[in-house]
């Protein structure tokens, strides 16, 4: 059917293309590359969808929802265990903009610094719908169990350096020059109750 006729109000205020890697809190070597796709609600929250690819056949595999420090520190703190920290996120350089492959890494750099900057204070809550095998993949032909919650890294020696090196290659970029890049942005401390996986609290959907 043509776009023409067909109104896409909520997904054309899509502004924001970022990559990370997540993992489950339940079992943290499960590991995933999650491109997002985000629209601010306003200046204290923004909704993403997460794919796990950069590709038009991409698969829609989770949502992220993300919110300003202001607002995670109101949350009833019952409501904290399910959010993570951005502030390791974007200070290891391992949160980056999913760029096009002509702009030049000038450009990328500034406007990475602008966006960056705000997000390593926020917190985030996303939910993976499409299950990820043991090789970081969702393979499945089909999302199948329930929807999983999923967490942030939060310091070195967390991430599955294969997968990382795996994701700077699709986008050519160095996640070790991207850390160095960012020594000027430095997110406040992670507030209490973010990241709790990290404490031994963990929590995760069970498929009864």
């Amino acid at each position: 059917m043509s776009s023409a006729i067909l109104d896409f109000k909520p997904i054309s205020n899509i502004s924001e293309s970022l990559c990370a890697l997540h993992l489950y809190p339940n079992d943290p070597q499960r590991q995933v590359i999650a491109y997002h796709y985000c629209s601010c609600i306003d200046d204290q929250r923004r909704q993403c969808l997460i794919y796990d690819n950069n590709t038009k056949d991409a698969k829609l595999i989770g949502v992220e929802y993300i919110i300003s420090e202001k607002l995670f520190s109101e949350l009833p703190e019952k409501e904290k265990k399910f959010w993570h920290s951005h502030k390791y996120e974007v200070e290891s350089g391992m949160l980056v903009l999913n760029s096009k492959s002509l702009v030049p890494e000038s450009v990328v750099s500034a406007a990475e610094k602008t966006t960056l900057s705000v997000i390593v204070n926020t917190y985030g809550k996303i939910w993976q719908l499409w299950p990820v095998d043991d090789q970081g993949q969702c393979s499945s032909a089909v999302p199948t169990g329930p929807a999983q919650l999923l967490m942030a890294f939060t310091e070195d020696g967390q991430v599955n350096q294969d997968l990382l090196n795996e994701r700077d290659a699709q986008l050519d970029v160095s996640t070790k020059l991207k850390r160095e890049e960012r020594v000027g942005i430095k997110g406040n401390p992670v507030l209490e109750g973010a990241d709790q996986w990290t404490k031994g609290h963990v929590w995760q959907v069970k498929d009864e």
